[in-house]
């Protein structure tokens, strides 16, 4: 609740202060307070990110199904097997897992199952006289629910990792939610790989000749002219980054 209040006043403050600093700049009052809000923004951002810590460090679980998309199917199935000591029957199949005697498949990627891996989970199913198995899957859709309902003879149930992870949290085995710093230089390299492209100059500089056509019929004359002076730097940045790349 603290910190909640705090945010509250650290916006409200900042927001104040970027107006305060926005008023002596000869904008109008709605261009001063979206200028001002989007300084509240990113200020508020940044401070909340690198000073707001979390006191809990473990992995979400959004966080930790995707740690174990990247370690594998190999890793999932020790993790299972870890949770089931002294506790159940586990069995590794190769293909699929057993647990108390419930073959459980694992689908450990980020794209949805296929149509063909759910008839070659139904065949591995036929040939291991199963009538009922469990996919532990984060990517079940419906499309494959209701190709499901085909077979008939084999039930396949989509199950998900929240047990899994329960148990794993419970049994202290999270792994801790570590956030490498990326170095302020290497950061700074990225921004200008990513922002700075050929293309993105030639945007800067249609935005440019805009905000100058449109200095011929506005009031605010210098304001736009000194907008399209920033976007024509921001291209010329483009275009040398464009060309040290080269």
């Amino acid at each position: 609740m603290a910190i909640f209040i705090d945010l509250i006043l650290l916006t409200l403050t900042t927001f104040v202060s970027a107006y305060i600093g926005l008023y002596f700049l000869p904008l109008n009052l709605p261009m001063r307070l979206i200028l001002s809000a989007l300084i509240t923004f990113v200020a508020v951002s940044f401070i909340r990110r690198f000073f707001f810590k979390s006191r809990n460090n473990k992995m979400s679980y959004r966080k930790y199904v995707t740690h174990l998309i990247w370690q594998g199917e190999e890793y999932t199935k020790s993790i299972l097997a870890k949770l089931c000591e002294n506790k159940r029957d586990f069995q590794d199949m190769g293909e699929y897992v057993l647990i108390d005697g419930k073959p459980v498949f694992l689908w450990t990627k980020y794209g949805s199952i296929s149509a063909d891996t759910m008839v070659k989970y139904y065949r591995i199913c036929k040939k291991n006289n199963i009538l009922k198995a469990y996919i532990l899957t984060t990517n079940g859709d419906k499309k494959t629910t209701a190709f499901m309902k085909n077979f008939g003879d084999i039930i396949l149930v989509y199950t998900n990792f929240k047990q899994v992870y329960n148990s794993v949290k419970k049994e202290n085995l999270l792994p801790q939610d570590s956030k490498t710093k990326i170095p302020a230089k290497q950061v700074l390299s990225m921004i200008m790989q990513t922002a700075f492209t050929r293309k993105n100059g030639f945007r800067f500089i249609g935005i440019s000749l805009l905000l100058l056509l449109i200095s011929f019929v506005t009031p605010f004359t210098n304001y736009y002219i000194a907008l399209a002076g920033i976007n024509l730097a921001f291209a010329i940045t483009c275009m040398a980054v464009s060309l040290k790349n080269n």
